[in-house]
């Protein structure tokens, strides 16, 4: 018979789009799955739709809690989580009818711990085109290490995020979401990654990711916005020193790139009164990182911050 798979749902104030991604999830040809929706405190009608669900259907379970965050929503679904693998879907979006079951298959064929596919981002009602696969599969191989690399060199959201990936369940076991903080995954993956001995990825489009969700907690990037980021790239240094330290300057790169970023949204905003903490926080850092390739934009800003940002004006 095939493994239970647990499907972990957050939901927050999203009853213009919560329809869409349950009814996706109702619809897969994996029939082996329970669906876990936490509904964390929403104001509008997101918890009764629901409730509405988990009368309709025996696989969906139903979560109420008060306003935590979504850490806390998905810390409280793997309390209860009955599943062999675990897979991870934003309210918002939505999955083809086939997705946990083509993920399930790539695993297993494959001898994984964690497949992962390809997602196509939309702002409409549905994913247009979204079916326009590329012409050939594509199927690669990862090893822990090289996970934790491509979290840090690949472009794209794909390797910091949970969702679009189906989890062998000993990669979840004992991690803990940091609650009141977002940018979660970040905080996480990594040590999810560090126990993969192989990972498999596929080039087919098939998760749908909504990116006009003002509810949405990435929707606004602000100063908690970097402050998590940060945060989260404090603890993944400690633990590489700690670990990994083969991959320490991966995610002191990555913090450099974030400094570098916050500084310039403070410095078009004519917000410069934290610019030169900032700054010398990045020449620390920059200092640190000396064995991986630098781009010239890191090296004209570490120099002359103020010019590199009005040329580029």
């Amino acid at each position: 018979m095939n493994n239970l798979v647990s499907i972990v749902v957050p939901v927050y104030n999203v009853e213009e789009y919560l329809m869409r991604c349950v009814d996706s999830l109702t619809a897969q040809t994996y029939k082996n799955i329970e669906i876990i929706l936490v509904d964390d405190g929403s104001t509008d009608k997101s918890g009764d739709i629901c409730d509405y669900y988990e009368r309709e259907d025996m696989r969906i379970r139903v979560l109420h809690q008060n306003n935590g965050g979504q850490s806390k929503a998905r810390n409280e679904a793997l309390k209860i989580a009955r599943g062999d693998y675990y897979c991870f879907v934003d309210s918002d979006d939505y999955v083809p009818c086939n997705y946990v079951e083509k993920l399930y298959n790539l695993l297993k064929d494959n001898d994984a711990d964690l497949s992962m596919c390809e997602f196509t981002m939309f702002t409409g009602e549905r994913a247009d085109g979204a079916f326009d696969n590329p012409k050939e599969s594509v199927v690669k191989e990862y090893d822990n290490v090289e996970l934790i690399k491509n979290m840090h060199t690949i472009a794209g959201e794909l390797y910091v995020v949970m969702w679009g990936k189906l989890f062998k369940k000993e990669l979840v076991t004992g991690i803990q979401f940091p609650e009141g903080r977002i940018c979660e995954d970040l905080a996480v993956l990594y040590k999810m990654y560090d126990r993969v001995k192989k990972a498999v990825y596929c080039n087919d489009i098939m998760y749908y990711y909504y990116r006009n969700n003002k509810n949405s907690s990435t929707y606004n990037i602000n100063k908690k916005f970097y402050d998590d980021v940060f945060m989260a790239l404090e603890e993944e240094i400690a633990y590489m020193e700690s670990n990994r330290r083969e991959l320490l300057e991966y995610p002191k790169k990555t913090y450099m790139y974030w400094l570098f970023d916050y500084y310039k949204k403070l410095y078009n905003n004519h917000e410069k009164v934290n610019l030169a903490k900032l700054h010398n926080r990045y020449k620390k850092m920059y200092r640190e990182v000396k064995n991986l390739p630098k781009e010239k934009f890191y090296t004209v800003f570490y120099y002359a911050p103020s010019l590199y940002l009005r040329l580029k004006h």
